[in-house]
């Protein structure tokens, strides 16, 4: 059974990936315009098998995966901070001075919440850049194959163990951990967070983009009483139906739009779009 306080940590989480949906706001990259490509559909459930795979086949891989993380840390949150997310730049300039403070000089649960808050700024960045590659239906794509990799590899046991070494991979490191959010016992996975941000960029701009937010935070949260059967549970699958919420909504939108300016037509107009009628030829 969860204690009060793993179900306060795991809700506070859940609202991290909700934020992670509507802090994007919308931005262009001529750059990685001309990169664009199907391919790049693969990098989300592709870090998932490389992540699990890759760090029960190589020695020591868990490690080189959170150095990595905490490597690449300052200058995908600097993009973040400067090109990425909503409000002032002067403001969050300052809060990145205070999260990177707290992260080296707080301990225990206020220093992990500025580093779980430093690594879902850089996973914005990785989200951002993905949504700039990848056309938005291979996209789509993307997200759902991610989803079910992430319910396939827990249901056959074999992410439980890779999570353990990324877990532990830091334990003995005076390093703060980039490669994850966490607070106490409870953890989001860098593919987690990056699959929200990925959600919020893709959706930037867009009025359903906090109703996304809200969605995610709220099934993120309700996701957690699986904790009651599971030790590990799938933190991609709300994500993913969040997004196909928004999918259904979008589409059921333009529908009531399409047949609202039909209606506006004046009547011979849309008599002339029909076919016209068939008379007998007069004798």
């Amino acid at each position: 059974m969860p204690s009060p306080g793993d179900i306060v940590a795991y809700c506070t989480l859940a609202a991290l990936q909700g934020l992670l949906v509507v802090l994007p706001r919308p931005v262009s990259s001529a750059t990685l315009a001309r990169l664009r490509s199907p391919c790049w559909a693969v990098v989300l459930p592709g870090a998932l098998m490389v992540g699990t795979f890759g760090v029960l086949a190589v020695p020591h891989g868990a490690t080189g995966l959170a150095v990595l993380a905490a490597i690449a840390m300052p200058l995908l949150v600097g993009v973040a901070v400067i090109g990425l997310v909503r409000g002032r730049r002067a403001v969050w300039l300052a809060a990145l001075a205070v999260l990177s403070a707290g992260a080296f000089t707080l301990h225990s649960w206020p220093s992990q919440l500025a580093s779980s808050a430093l690594t879902a700024l850089g996973c914005l960045t990785v989200g951002a850049a993905l949504v700039r590659l990848t056309p938005l239906p291979w996209l789509a794509g993307g997200i759902a194959a991610m989803c079910i990799v992430d319910v396939a590899l827990l249901a056959t046991g074999v992410g439980q163990p890779a999570a353990h070494q990324l877990k532990t991979a830091l334990a003995d490191s005076a390093l703060p951990e980039y490669h994850r959010a966490q607070l106490g016992s409870i953890s989001k996975d860098y593919p987690d967070l990056v699959l929200a941000a990925t959600l919020g960029a893709a959706l930037a701009g867009n009025a359903r983009q906090l109703i996304a937010a809200v969605l995610v935070a709220v099934l993120c949260t309700a996701n957690g009483v699986l904790f009651l059967v599971a030790a590990i549970v799938p933190a991609t699958v709300p994500v993913g139906v969040a997004a196909a919420v928004v999918v259904v909504l979008e589409r059921r939108s333009k529908r009531t739009r399409r047949a609202a300016r039909a209606s506006l037509q004046p009547p011979a107009l849309r008599q002339s779009k029909r076919w016209p009628e068939v008379r007998p030829a007069e004798a």
